[in-house]
C-alpha cells in the first residue's frame, strides 16, 4: 500500500524515526536524546503529580476512565507471557482519587493490554483475542479470536461502536464490527503499531518502532505526515478537554502535542529511574493523566495545568 508517510520520510529524514529493532516486551527503538520536532517556546503546560497507588498492581499496561460510572479500570498483565496463555491477567477497578476499590475485579485473562468502552461493555485486547466484559456484572461475556494475530495491543472505538485494535507484531490494524473481526489495514509503514485514537475521519497512531505520532486517513488508509517524531516506543494517546493530545512512550516519557500546530512539550521523563509510562488514561473533569508504570507496578496520576499557546 502506498503511504504518504514514506514521502515524509524522504522529504524530512532528519525529522522521522523510520524503523528500529524490537529488543523487549515493549521497548523497541533506541532512545532518542532530543526532540527533533520543534518544541515551541509558546507551549507551556504544567504536569504535577496528584496521587500514586501503592505497588500492588501486577505489570499495569493500560488505564481507561469510565465516565458513566466515574470509575477507572487498569489492565494488569501479571507475568509477561506474550507467547502463551497463563490466566494470571486481571482488571482492577479504582476511583479517580486513586483508591483501589477492587484489585482483581475481572480475572482469568492472560496478558490484557488496550481497553475501550462502548454501550456498557469493556473491550480488552488479550494476546491474540479481544475479550468483551459486561461492566455491570464484571463478567467476560464473549471473546473474539483474531486469526494470525501476534501481539494485540491498543484499542480505540469510534462513535458508531466499531472497535479498532493494533497488532504490533504483524503491522496490522484490525477492526471488530457487527460481531465480525476483519483487517482494517496492513502496511509496513505502521512500524509496530501501538497506540490508537479514533476521531472524525481519522485514526491517530503511536508507532513503537517508527517512533512517531501520526494521523491515518480513514478513507484512504494511508499514514499521513507525522505530527511528532523521535519518540521511541510510542505507546498511549489521549485527547484533552482543550482538544490537544498527550502521548506516552513505554520507555518513560509523556509529551503534550498541540492540535493546531503540533508543537510539543515533554511533560515527564522517568527513564533514568527505569519507570515506564505505558498506555495512559485521562479523566477530563479533573484534567488528570493516568500513567500505568508497568514493571514499577503503580498507577500515577498527574494534573495538567493551564496552557499558553
Amino acid at each position: 500500500m502506498k503511504s504518504t508517510f514514506y514521502a515524509a520520510c524522504i522529504f524530512s529524514a532528519l525529522l522521522t524515526a523510520c524503523g528500529g529493532a524490537n529488543t523487549g516486551e515493549e521497548q523497541t527503538t533506541e532512545d532518542a536524546s532530543s526532540q527533533t520536532m520543534e518544541e515551541s517556546d509558546a507551549t507551556s503546560v504544567s504536569f504535577e503529580q496528584a496521587w500514586a497507588t501503592d505497588t500492588v498492581m501486577q505489570t499495569p499496561e493500560s488505564v481507561i476512565y469510565d465516565e458513566a460510572r466515574n470509575a477507572v479500570y487498569v489492565a494488569n498483565i501479571g507475568s509477561v507471557n506474550a507467547g502463551g496463555s497463563d490466566g494470571d491477567g486481571f482488571i482492577s477497578k479504582m476511583t479517580t482519587s486513586g483508591e483501589i476499590t477492587d484489585l482483581q475485579w475481572v480475572t482469568g485473562l492472560n496478558d490484557p493490554k488496550g481497553m475501550g468502552i462502548f454501550d456498557n461493555m469493556l473491550y480488552v485486547t488479550d494476546i491474540r483475542e479481544v475479550a468483551v466484559i459486561d461492566i455491570e456484572s464484571g463478567e467476560v461475556t464473549q471473546t473474539y479470536p483474531v486469526e494470525g494475530a501476534g501481539f494485540l495491543n491498543d484499542i480505540t472505538i469510534d462513535a458508531n461502536g466499531t472497535v479498532y485494535f493494533t497488532d504490533s507484531d504483524t503491522d496490522k490494524i484490525h477492526m471488530l464490527a457487527n460481531g465480525e473481526v476483519s483487517t482494517f489495514m496492513s502496511d509496513s509503514s505502521l512500524q509496530r503499531p501501538n497506540g490508537l485514537f479514533a476521531e472524525d475521519g481519522q485514526l491517530l497512531l503511536a508507532s513503537a518502532n517508527g517512533g512517531y505520532f501520526a494521523p491515518i486517513e480513514m478513507s484512504t488508509k494511508e499514514v499521513q505526515a507525522p505530527w511528532m517524531t523521535d519518540i521511541p516506543s510510542a505507546d498511549g494517546i489521549v485527547k484533552t478537554t482543550d482538544g490537544d493530545y498527550v502521548v506516552s512512550t513505554w520507555q518513560g516519557e509523556v509529551h503534550y502535542v498541540n492540535a493546531s500546530d503540533q508543537a510539543s512539550q515533554k511533560l515527564l521523563d522517568t527513564k533514568a529511574q527505569e519507570i515506564n509510562s505505558a498506555d495512559i488514561g485521562y479523566v477530563p473533569g479533573e484534567n488528570l493523566v493516568l500513567v500505568p508504570t508497568f514493571y514499577d507496578n503503580r498507577v500515577v496520576a498527574y494534573r495538567l495545568g493551564q496552557t499558553n499557546m
